[in-house]
């Protein structure tokens, strides 16, 4: 994961086999891949632009893979069934790709990809050319699948939202540079990095001076570690109440559903909070703060 231009996809594509690298290894367990070209690796690959063969139907683009390894007819033909089962629209067998929605396209890539039985499975984006709403419901079949077949699965996404719901592991990276890799609750909960704490979610990142004018207790937790600079606050780490004489002041209040992301005014910057939707807090309303003592994550800025 990481902003566009940092290097994911390279990344990706040297996996596969598809770019060179100048140094270093590149193994999955035993298997050195320097040594194996792109068509002997194994892999299966989905691409941001889905890559189906317009003249051939949905079964055909599935069953393509397993044609050009020569398996006898019947064997692909259930292969392929298992497959349209598997991604959930065996009734679209016969169709061609214009004739599927965005969706529909993508979950062919997906049976395509995983009809070859991969040693690993390689996702480049691919749910950022679908909307909102299918978007969501890729994500949870798309982990479905991995999780029932238990293929390891390498995915590039820029997308914040993506890689917490969907990773075990996530990689981030900036400028060609891996920034920090854990769960997605270790780069949440745990960023090591300004990059990360910003990236990942949203963060108010204060210095120790500031962190001590909000609440001195926030110093408590700092490590002695000269790089560590600055305190990342999630904004549901902040909490406010209303108080008439209060040293913040509400300046925005945005509605997502069951809370409210608010922004305070409080000594010349402005600090976001989150809370649950109760119709306490209305713009220019003073407020105070409520924060637990070890409340955020000093990271290195």
């Amino acid at each position: 994961m990481g902003p566009s231009g940092c290097g994911k996809t390279t990344l990706l594509r040297i996996i596969a086999g598809l770019e060179p690298f100048d140094s270093g290894t590149l193994r999955m367990g035993e298997r050195d891949l320097r040594e194996i070209d792109a068509q002997h690796r194994g892999f299966g690959i989905v691409f941001q632009s889905y890559s189906l063969f317009p003249n051939m139907t949905v079964a055909e683009n599935i069953g393509y893979g397993l044609k050009i390894r020569k398996w006898p007819r019947d064997e692909i033909d259930a292969q392929v069934r298992e497959l349209m089962e598997l991604v959930r629209f065996p009734e679209l067998a016969a169709r061609y790709p214009h004739e599927l929605s965005g969706g529909q396209q993508q979950r062919v890539a997906i049976a395509r990809a995983l009809a070859v039985d991969p040693a690993l499975l390689l996702l480049d984006e691919p749910l950022s050319a679908l909307d909102a709403r299918v978007r969501a419901e890729m994500r949870t079949e798309i982990r479905d699948v991995q999780r029932r077949l238990g293929i390891p699965t390498i995915m590039v996404t820029h997308d914040q939202e993506e890689a917490l719901t969907m990773a075990d592991k996530i990689v981030c990276m900036k400028d060609g540079r891996i920034e920090q890799v854990g769960t997605p609750q270790e780069l949440y909960s745990a960023p090591q990095t300004r990059f990360v704490a910003d990236f990942v979610g949203i963060s108010n990142l204060l210095d120790e001076q500031t962190a001590a004018q909000l609440s001195p207790h926030l110093l408590a937790h700092k490590p002695e570690d000269a790089e560590t600079q600055l305190l990342a606050l999630r904004p549901e780490q902040i909490g406010l109440r209303p108080e008439g004489d209060g040293e913040a002041t509400v300046a925005q209040i945005t509605f997502l559903g069951n809370i409210s992301r608010i922004t305070v005014e409080w000594r010349d910057q402005h600090l976001v909070s989150e809370v649950h939707c109760d119709g306490r807090f209305q713009a220019g309303d003073r407020v105070a703060f409520e924060i637990q003592p070890d409340a955020g994550t000093w990271v290195r800025a």
